[in-house]
């Protein structure tokens, strides 16, 4: 049957009305300021840009680090590859932001070799004001990246540890001179120590091996308190800088001269953490898996206890287990309620696809049963944040060093004013765990009848936390971001 023509201008016109008030409803829930751009960020813009002279437009790369002050201020650093030739930069200028998310940047250049100049920019925030979508303004120019937040904020300092497990990358070279276009997807595996590994396949339109070669080999890294680092593959001959942003994602930039050669390194799997197990003495604790993908899995989950030993589960017999899920399944690993209380946390690197969480359960003759579940979290965080209650509630925290090193941390805490209440410090070392209530520990006596946030920042080592929300008869758990 055919539509008439009242009909479709009708539907164009219900459609059209739908995608306005679609659009207009996204306008309206935006509302972005100076103040949504704050703080230290890491970018990588690539495409074709300037060369050093400004004689030509050349294949071009350039990582960099900006710190916004959420005024419309800006300062940073950069390093750039501008057809092979590498240039240190030092960036100052200015930045605005209107309420739909837009805004623009200014700096100014300032080279190790060469003439100070302006660089302009438009921008878009997105994710929050998590990523910076940017495209450099300028006649010829074709130059678009991404900002994202360091991976430690809030006093947090990064560290080896914050590169950990395995990464997935791919990446692309521009033709140079009489050197061909090549293009590289592998996998990274760093031990947060420092070492790493790796397994290319490189596409080389000149290669004698029909286009394919395939590399691997070790090298080294090492990322500083601010988030930056750097390393070498096969002894130095490649060499990089590389740093870590939001998400645990590694943005690089290879120095070697006569190279433009960059991309983003993202996790494949991650180091995961449930920072409360308890078990024994009332406890119970459980951790749920789910494998929604076509193949089977096989992980293994290890428990440790608060002073940093491995922590015997009665009912596995052992301190760690293997989890095997086939496809579609689900999986449970169980620590009962039987005999003294045993406290600690529980870590894995779980494949690509399996998701889960933890529950603990509270048993209290003559009472009913209380549960709260237990989030995973990353295990190489630097920092983490929550929302505490302590008007008519108590709330205690959980808080693990999964890393080698020790840990130095930090934890302010803010009332819903945005006031500072309260500051204290405490040292966990290599694997250790404690748990204590926030009013209890020193300099947070202030946070008794208030509501609002704490951050627990980790100048060196690693933290990851879980919040307890206790009333007069139940309790739930606060998860930490």
């Amino acid at each position: 049957m055919r539509m008439s023509h009242g009909l479709r201008r009708a539907g164009r016109a219900i459609a059209g009305a739908v995608l306005f008030l679609g659009f207009a409803a996204l306008a309206q829930a935006q509302n972005c300021s100076l103040a949504s751009w704050n703080g230290t960020h890491y970018f990588l813009i690539t495409g074709t840009g300037p060369n050093t002279a400004k004689t030509q437009l050349v294949p071009y790369a350039q990582l960099g680090k900006l710190v916004a002050d959420g005024k419309g201020h800006l300062t940073g650093s950069a390093t750039e590859s501008a057809n092979g030739l590498i240039l240190q930069l030092s960036l100052a200028g200015t930045y605005t932001v209107s309420a739909d998310c837009s805004g623009t940047q200014s700096l100014t250049v300032t080279p190790s070799t060469g003439s100070v100049f302006t660089s302009n920019a438009a921008f878009q925030l997105a994710d929050g004001g998590q990523q910076k979508l940017t495209a450099t303004l300028g006649a010829g120019i074709v130059l678009t990246g991404r900002a994202y937040p360091a991976f430690a904020e809030g006093g947090a300092q990064c560290g080896d540890g914050s590169a950990i497990g395995s990464y997935g990358m791919v990446s692309a070279s521009p033709a140079l001179g009489t050197d061909s276009p090549f293009s590289a997807v592998g996998g990274v595996t760093m031990d947060g120590r420092g070492g790493l590994s790796y397994k290319f396949q490189v596409n080389d339109s000149n290669s004698d091996a029909g286009g394919v070669t395939s590399q691997s080999g070790q090298g080294t890294y090492t990322i500083s308190p601010d988030c930056s680092g750097g390393g070498s593959h096969l002894g130095g001959v490649q060499t990089f800088l590389a740093d870590v942003v939001e998400g645990g994602n590694l943005l690089f930039l290879e120095t070697d001269p006569g190279t433009v050669f960059s991309g983003i390194v993202q996790p494949q799997s991650r180091l995961l953490v449930v920072p409360q197990i308890a078990f024994g003495g009332a406890w119970y604790s459980a951790l749920y898996f789910t494998n929604p993908t076509g193949g089977a899995v096989s992980f293994p989950v290890s428990f440790t206890a608060d002073v940093g030993t491995p922590l015997m589960v009665p009912s596995l017999g052992s301190a760690s287990t293997t989890v095997n899920i086939p496809a579609q399944g689900t999986a449970i690993v169980e620590a009962p309620n039987v005999g003294s209380l045993s406290q600690g946390y529980a870590t894995f690197t779980m494949p690509p696809g399996v998701s889960g969480y933890g529950v603990f359960r509270q048993s209290v003759p003559g009472q009913p049963d209380q549960e709260a579940v237990a989030p995973f979290a990353v295990a190489n965080a630097n920092g983490s944040s929550l929302i505490w209650d302590d008007t008519n509630f108590t709330t205690a925290i959980a808080i693990a060093n999964t890393g080698s090193v020790a840990a130095a941390i930090t934890i302010k805490a803010w009332d819903n004013n945005g006031n500072l209440v309260g500051t204290s410090t405490m040292n966990l070392g290599p694997y250790q765990k404690t748990e204590a209530t926030l009013r209890s520990l020193q300099g947070l006596s202030g946070v008794v009848g208030l509501r609002g946030r704490a951050f627990f920042a980790a100048t060196t080592g690693n933290v990851a936390v879980l919040g307890l929300r206790f009333g007069t008869s139940a309790f739930t758990s606060i998860p930490a971001n």
